[in-house]
Protein backbone atom coordinates (compact mmCIF):
# COMPACT_ATOMS: atom_id res chain seq x y z
CA UNK A 1 0.00 0.00 0.00
CA UNK A 2 1.30 3.58 -1.08
CA UNK A 3 0.39 6.85 0.39
CA UNK A 4 0.64 10.15 -0.74
CA UNK A 5 -0.31 13.27 0.92
CA UNK A 6 -1.13 16.28 -1.34
CA UNK A 7 -1.55 18.94 0.76
CA UNK A 8 -3.59 22.63 0.48
CA UNK A 9 -5.86 24.08 2.25
CA UNK A 10 -10.25 25.98 1.27
CA UNK A 11 -11.90 28.43 3.29
CA UNK A 12 -15.45 29.51 3.77
CA UNK A 13 -18.11 27.66 5.24
CA UNK A 14 -19.62 24.75 2.81
CA UNK A 15 -21.80 21.74 2.91
CA UNK A 16 -18.88 19.36 4.42
CA UNK A 17 -16.50 22.11 5.57
CA UNK A 18 -13.49 20.03 7.02
CA UNK A 19 -14.88 17.13 7.42
CA UNK A 20 -12.53 13.77 6.12
CA UNK A 21 -14.57 11.25 3.12
CA UNK A 22 -12.83 8.03 2.09
CA UNK A 23 -14.37 7.77 -1.36
CA UNK A 24 -13.04 4.32 -2.60
CA UNK A 25 -12.66 3.51 -6.39
CA UNK A 26 -11.84 7.28 -7.11
CA UNK A 27 -9.69 6.74 -9.23
CA UNK A 28 -12.05 7.57 -12.70
CA UNK A 29 -15.93 7.54 -13.38
CA UNK A 30 -18.44 7.68 -10.39
CA UNK A 31 -15.68 7.92 -7.45
CA UNK A 32 -13.91 10.79 -8.87
CA UNK A 33 -16.89 12.79 -9.76
CA UNK A 34 -17.46 12.30 -5.66
CA UNK A 35 -14.68 13.31 -4.20
CA UNK A 36 -14.71 16.33 -6.49
CA UNK A 37 -18.11 17.23 -5.35
CA UNK A 38 -16.75 16.76 -1.14
CA UNK A 39 -13.72 18.75 -2.66
CA UNK A 40 -15.96 21.82 -3.73
CA UNK A 41 -17.99 21.65 -0.74
CA UNK A 42 -14.62 21.61 2.10
CA UNK A 43 -14.27 18.22 2.83
CA UNK A 44 -10.53 16.43 2.79
CA UNK A 45 -10.31 13.91 0.84
CA UNK A 46 -8.57 10.40 0.72
CA UNK A 47 -8.83 8.41 -2.87
CA UNK A 48 -8.67 4.66 -2.45
CA UNK A 49 -8.11 2.84 -5.51
CA UNK A 50 -6.13 -0.32 -6.39
CA UNK A 51 -4.39 1.33 -8.85
CA UNK A 52 -4.52 5.41 -7.33
CA UNK A 53 -4.37 8.08 -10.04
CA UNK A 54 -2.52 11.01 -8.54
CA UNK A 55 -4.15 13.31 -10.96
CA UNK A 56 -7.24 13.51 -9.04
CA UNK A 57 -5.39 14.30 -6.20
CA UNK A 58 -3.82 17.24 -8.21
CA UNK A 59 -7.39 18.54 -9.39
CA UNK A 60 -8.27 18.16 -5.36
CA UNK A 61 -5.74 20.32 -4.17
CA UNK A 62 -6.16 23.09 -7.39
CA UNK A 63 -9.63 23.17 -5.41
CA UNK A 64 -7.90 24.20 -1.97
CA UNK A 65 -8.47 21.19 0.09
CA UNK A 66 -6.23 18.27 1.26
CA UNK A 67 -6.09 14.95 -0.84
CA UNK A 68 -4.42 11.45 0.67
CA UNK A 69 -4.27 9.34 -2.26
CA UNK A 70 -4.13 5.57 -1.13
CA UNK A 71 -3.61 2.15 -2.58
CA UNK A 72 -5.45 -0.50 -1.41
CA UNK A 73 -7.46 -3.37 -2.74
CA UNK A 74 -10.89 -3.26 -0.93
CA UNK A 75 -11.34 -6.95 -1.05
CA UNK A 76 -8.65 -7.90 1.14
CA UNK A 77 -8.45 -6.77 5.06
CA UNK A 78 -5.69 -6.49 5.68
CA UNK A 79 -5.33 -3.50 2.58
CA UNK A 80 -8.40 -2.06 4.66
CA UNK A 81 -7.00 -1.78 7.80
CA UNK A 82 -3.84 -0.14 6.65
CA UNK A 83 -6.03 1.96 4.51
CA UNK A 84 -7.80 3.31 7.05
CA UNK A 85 -5.00 3.34 9.72
CA UNK A 86 -3.48 5.77 7.13
CA UNK A 87 -6.22 7.71 6.53
CA UNK A 88 -6.78 8.57 10.22
CA UNK A 89 -2.94 9.04 10.67
CA UNK A 90 -3.02 11.74 7.98
CA UNK A 91 -6.70 13.40 9.09
CA UNK A 92 -7.59 11.89 12.66
CA UNK A 93 -10.85 11.20 12.01
CA UNK A 94 -12.99 9.67 8.91
CA UNK A 95 -17.12 11.31 8.92
CA UNK A 96 -17.85 9.97 5.02
CA UNK A 97 -16.86 6.96 4.08
CA UNK A 98 -18.77 5.95 0.13
CA UNK A 99 -18.07 2.27 -0.88
CA UNK A 100 -17.26 2.82 -4.63
CA UNK A 101 -15.07 0.55 -5.85
CA UNK A 102 -16.51 -1.69 -8.20
CA UNK A 103 -16.28 -4.33 -10.68
CA UNK A 104 -18.67 -6.04 -13.78
CA UNK A 105 -17.98 -8.97 -15.31
CA UNK A 106 -20.50 -9.66 -18.74
CA UNK A 107 -20.85 -13.31 -19.36
CA UNK A 108 -24.56 -15.61 -19.56
CA UNK A 109 -24.83 -17.03 -16.01
CA UNK A 110 -24.20 -20.74 -17.54
CA UNK A 111 -20.57 -19.43 -18.74
CA UNK A 112 -19.84 -17.65 -15.94
CA UNK A 113 -16.44 -18.65 -13.98
CA UNK A 114 -15.81 -19.47 -10.94
CA UNK A 115 -12.80 -16.78 -10.68
CA UNK A 116 -15.26 -14.18 -12.51
CA UNK A 117 -18.16 -14.92 -10.29
CA UNK A 118 -15.48 -14.45 -7.06
CA UNK A 119 -13.63 -11.44 -8.23
CA UNK A 120 -17.36 -9.54 -8.72
CA UNK A 121 -18.63 -10.55 -4.89
CA UNK A 122 -15.30 -10.11 -3.65
CA UNK A 123 -14.74 -6.61 -4.71
CA UNK A 124 -18.75 -5.20 -5.38
CA UNK A 125 -19.90 -6.84 -1.95
CA UNK A 126 -17.04 -7.88 0.02
CA UNK A 127 -14.84 -4.91 -0.14
CA UNK A 128 -18.30 -2.44 0.96
CA UNK A 129 -18.54 -5.08 3.82
CA UNK A 130 -14.71 -4.86 4.96
CA UNK A 131 -14.67 -1.12 4.98
CA UNK A 132 -17.51 -0.53 6.25
CA UNK A 133 -16.98 -2.92 8.98
CA UNK A 134 -13.21 -0.87 9.72
CA UNK A 135 -14.93 3.20 9.11
CA UNK A 136 -17.85 1.56 11.27
CA UNK A 137 -15.69 0.99 14.19
CA UNK A 138 -14.00 4.49 13.49
CA UNK A 139 -17.22 6.21 13.35
CA UNK A 140 -18.62 4.32 16.70
CA UNK A 141 -16.10 5.96 18.34
CA UNK A 142 -16.48 9.15 17.18
CA UNK A 143 -20.42 8.67 18.07
CA UNK A 144 -21.24 10.70 14.30
CA UNK A 145 -20.65 9.65 11.06
CA UNK A 146 -22.37 9.09 7.43
CA UNK A 147 -21.76 6.07 4.87
CA UNK A 148 -22.91 6.03 1.63
CA UNK A 149 -22.72 2.76 -0.70
CA UNK A 150 -22.90 2.46 -4.68
CA UNK A 151 -25.11 -0.27 -4.92
CA UNK A 152 -27.07 -0.26 -8.45
CA UNK A 153 -30.58 -0.66 -10.15
CA UNK A 154 -29.46 -4.28 -11.14
CA UNK A 155 -29.35 -4.95 -7.19
CA UNK A 156 -33.44 -4.30 -7.83
CA UNK A 157 -34.04 -5.67 -10.92
CA UNK A 158 -32.29 -8.34 -13.39
CA UNK A 159 -29.93 -7.84 -16.01
CA UNK A 160 -28.95 -10.53 -18.44
CA UNK A 161 -25.33 -11.69 -18.42
CA UNK A 162 -24.86 -9.75 -15.19
CA UNK A 163 -25.43 -12.21 -12.54
CA UNK A 164 -22.64 -12.03 -10.39
CA UNK A 165 -23.11 -8.25 -10.12
CA UNK A 166 -26.56 -8.18 -10.04
CA UNK A 167 -26.15 -10.63 -6.77
CA UNK A 168 -23.35 -8.47 -4.96
CA UNK A 169 -25.30 -4.96 -5.50
CA UNK A 170 -28.32 -6.78 -4.19
CA UNK A 171 -26.40 -8.18 -1.09
CA UNK A 172 -25.27 -4.02 -0.58
CA UNK A 173 -28.72 -2.68 -0.47
CA UNK A 174 -29.38 -5.65 2.26
CA UNK A 175 -26.41 -5.15 3.90
CA UNK A 176 -26.86 -0.83 4.06
CA UNK A 177 -30.14 -1.50 5.91
CA UNK A 178 -28.22 -3.87 8.52
CA UNK A 179 -25.58 -2.24 9.02
CA UNK A 180 -28.36 1.11 9.12
CA UNK A 181 -29.94 -0.41 11.39
CA UNK A 182 -27.40 -1.74 14.01
CA UNK A 183 -25.36 1.78 13.91
CA UNK A 184 -28.27 4.20 14.21
CA UNK A 185 -27.67 4.39 18.17
CA UNK A 186 -23.98 5.51 17.07
CA UNK A 187 -25.82 8.28 15.22
CA UNK A 188 -24.29 6.97 12.41
CA UNK A 189 -26.39 6.94 9.10
CA UNK A 190 -26.07 4.57 5.63
CA UNK A 191 -27.15 4.94 2.72
CA UNK A 192 -27.31 3.41 -0.57
CA UNK A 193 -27.42 5.16 -3.71
CA UNK A 194 -28.44 2.85 -7.00
CA UNK A 195 -27.46 4.61 -10.15
CA UNK A 196 -28.94 3.04 -13.63
CA UNK A 197 -26.99 3.63 -16.56
CA UNK A 198 -24.34 6.25 -16.12
CA UNK A 199 -21.67 7.80 -19.08
CA UNK A 200 -18.57 6.80 -17.30
CA UNK A 201 -14.92 5.38 -18.99
CA UNK A 202 -16.72 1.71 -17.98
CA UNK A 203 -19.31 2.06 -20.23
CA UNK A 204 -16.97 3.72 -23.29
CA UNK A 205 -14.65 0.31 -22.71
CA UNK A 206 -17.07 -2.19 -22.64
CA UNK A 207 -18.34 -0.98 -26.22
CA UNK A 208 -14.74 -0.90 -27.65
CA UNK A 209 -13.71 -3.76 -26.38
CA UNK A 210 -17.26 -4.84 -27.94
CA UNK A 211 -18.59 -6.62 -25.09
CA UNK A 212 -21.76 -3.87 -25.08
CA UNK A 213 -22.29 -3.16 -29.32
CA UNK A 214 -23.00 0.80 -29.55
CA UNK A 215 -26.60 -0.31 -31.16
CA UNK A 216 -27.08 -1.81 -28.55
CA UNK A 217 -26.30 1.16 -25.84
CA UNK A 218 -28.65 3.57 -28.42
CA UNK A 219 -31.49 1.44 -27.56
CA UNK A 220 -30.65 1.45 -23.45
CA UNK A 221 -30.51 5.06 -23.92
CA UNK A 222 -33.98 5.30 -25.84
CA UNK A 223 -35.34 2.99 -23.29
CA UNK A 224 -34.86 5.15 -20.34
CA UNK A 225 -37.27 7.66 -20.16
CA UNK A 226 -35.35 10.58 -20.20
CA UNK A 227 -33.69 9.15 -22.97
CA UNK A 228 -30.20 9.78 -22.22
CA UNK A 229 -27.55 8.35 -19.46
CA UNK A 230 -27.03 9.59 -15.86
CA UNK A 231 -23.81 11.96 -15.99
CA UNK A 232 -21.22 11.01 -12.98
CA UNK A 233 -21.56 14.60 -11.44
CA UNK A 234 -25.65 13.87 -11.08
CA UNK A 235 -24.49 10.69 -9.03
CA UNK A 236 -21.94 12.98 -7.15
CA UNK A 237 -24.47 15.33 -6.61
CA UNK A 238 -26.81 12.95 -4.76
CA UNK A 239 -23.88 11.65 -2.68
CA UNK A 240 -23.13 15.20 -1.65
CA UNK A 241 -26.94 15.37 0.17
CA UNK A 242 -26.45 12.02 1.67
CA UNK A 243 -22.98 13.08 3.48
CA UNK A 244 -24.28 16.67 4.47
CA UNK A 245 -26.49 17.39 7.36
CA UNK A 246 -29.34 18.09 4.76
CA UNK A 247 -30.09 14.08 4.79
CA UNK A 248 -30.01 14.31 8.39
CA UNK A 249 -32.84 12.39 9.04
CA UNK A 250 -32.36 10.06 6.53
CA UNK A 251 -30.58 6.08 7.05
CA UNK A 252 -31.39 2.59 6.09
CA UNK A 253 -32.57 3.84 2.34
CA UNK A 254 -31.47 3.30 -1.61
CA UNK A 255 -31.94 5.83 -3.20
CA UNK A 256 -32.49 5.44 -7.44
CA UNK A 257 -31.26 7.13 -9.92
CA UNK A 258 -32.25 5.86 -13.13
CA UNK A 259 -33.81 8.05 -15.55
CA UNK A 260 -37.06 6.40 -14.67
CA UNK A 261 -35.86 2.85 -15.84
CA UNK A 262 -37.54 1.08 -13.05
CA UNK A 263 -40.71 2.81 -12.80
CA UNK A 264 -41.76 2.27 -16.17
CA UNK A 265 -40.90 -1.48 -15.88
CA UNK A 266 -38.69 -2.70 -18.18
CA UNK A 267 -35.62 -5.02 -17.80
Amino acid sequence: MVCTSLKSFGTGPKKLTDRVALVTGASRGIGKAIALAFAKEGARIALNDVEPNEETGREIEALGCQALVVRADVSKKVDVDRMVEGVLGEFGRIDILVNNAGVCTVCPAELLSEDDWDRDIDIDLKGVFLCSQAVGKVMIKQQKGSIINIASMAGKVALPKHSAYCAAKAGVIALTKVTAIEWARYNIRVNAIAPGFVGTEMIVQMIAKGLRKKEEQEGIEKRIPLRRLATPQEVADLAVFLASDQSGYVTGETIVIDGGWLAYGWI
